[in-house]
C-alpha cells in the first residue's frame, strides 16, 4: 500500500500535536487555554492520547478510511437500529413485489429496478431484468452482501483499533509525566505538576478507549450484522418470487428464516 501525502501530513500533524503536549508536560512551555475552573481538562493530556491515536492510524490505513470511519461513527447515532418492526415491514414489503411481478413481471421488475436504484433492492432487480437464473441470482446476491459486510467491517477495525491504542498512549503520557517527577524530585512544585500529568492521560487513554472507541466499534460492529441479515432476508424473498411461490409459502418461509437467525444469534 502506498501512503499518500494526506496520509504523511496528517501523521505529522498529529505527532506534532502529541509532541506539544509531552513538552508541555515534560515544563518546556505554558498555556492559558483553559480557566482555573476547568482545571480537570487537561490539555497537553489529551493532545497526548488523541495525537498519538490519530499518528496511529494514519500511518496504518489511508486516508480516505480513516476519514470516512470518522463520519460513520459520527452519524451511528443518528441511524435508526434495524427492528423487527423494521423487517415485518420488509416481508410486507417483498409480499406486495410479488403481487406486482405475478401480474407482470417485466413490467414490475424494470419500474422496481428504477425505484430501488443504488439500494441492494436495485441491485436484485436488475439481475432479474436481466434473466439470470434461481442460482445466479442467489450466487451474485451473496457476493454482494457478503463484499458490502466485509467492507463495514474493514472500517470498524479502524475504529476498533483506535480504542486499542488509545491506553497505550496514556502510559506514554504518564512516562512524561514520571520524567517531570523525577527531574524535579526536590521541588514540590514539580512533582505534583508531573504526577498530575501523569494520572490525567492514563485517566484519559482508558476513558477514550474504553468508554468511547470500543463501545463505538461493537455498535458499529452490531449494525453491521443486523444490516447483513436483513439484506439476506431480502435476498431470500426475492429469491422465492424467482421461484414462483405463493404469498402464503413466502411469507411462512421468511419468518422461518427470521426465528432461525434469532436462535443462532
Amino acid at each position: 500500500m502506498r501512503t499518500s501525502f494526506s496520509n504523511i501530513l496528517c501523521f505529522l500533524g498529529s505527532l506534532l500535536l502529541m509532541i506539544w503536549g509531552a513538552l508541555m508536560v515534560i515544563g518546556f512551555g505554558e498555556y492559558n487555554l483553559i480557566p482555573p475552573s476547568y482545571e480537570f481538562l487537561n490539555l497537553p493530556s489529551l493532545a497526548i492520547v488523541f495525537g498519538g491515536i490519530l499518528a496511529s492510524v494514519f500511518i496504518s490505513y489511508p486516508f480516505h478510511k480513516v476519514t470516512k470511519a470518522l463520519r460513520n461513527s459520527v452519524r451511528l447515532f443518528s441511524h435508526s437500529e434495524i427492528t423487527d418492526d423494521q423487517l415485518e415491514q420488509d416481508v410486507e414489503k417483498i409480499l406486495d413485489w410479488q403481487k406486482m411481478i405475478k401480474k407482470d413481471k417485466r413490467q414490475a421488475v424494470s419500474e422496481l429496478s428504477e425505484k430501488y436504484h443504488g439500494q441492494f433492492e436495485g441491485y436484485l432487480f436488475s439481475l432479474m431484468d436481466t434473466n439470470y437464473s434461481t442460482d445466479e441470482l442467489r450466487e451474485l446476491g451473496e457476493a454482494y452482501i457478503q463484499e458490502s459486510y466485509s467492507r463495514k467491517q474493514r472500517i470498524n477495525e479502524i475504529i476498533s483499533s483506535m480504542g486499542k491504542v488509545s491506553p497505550v498512549f496514556g502510559m506514554l503520557g504518564t512516562l512524561f509525566g514520571l520524567i517531570v517527577i523525577l527531574s524535579g524530585f526536590d521541588q514540590l512544585e514539580s512533582l505534583l505538576s508531573g504526577l498530575g500529568a501523569a494520572l490525567m492521560t492514563t485517566f484519559y487513554g482508558i476513558l477514550i478507549g474504553n468508554f468511547i472507541f470500543n463501545p463505538i466499534a461493537r455498535k458499529m460492529s452490531n449494525t453491521a450484522s443486523l444490516q447483513y441479515f436483513r439484506k439476506k432476508l431480502i435476498l431470500e424473498g426475492i429469491l422465492l418470487i424467482e421461484k414462483r411461490k405463493t404469498s402464503l409459502q413466502i411469507y411462512d418461509k421468511l419468518h422461518a428464516h427470521m426465528q432461525r437467525s434469532e436462535a443462532q444469534i
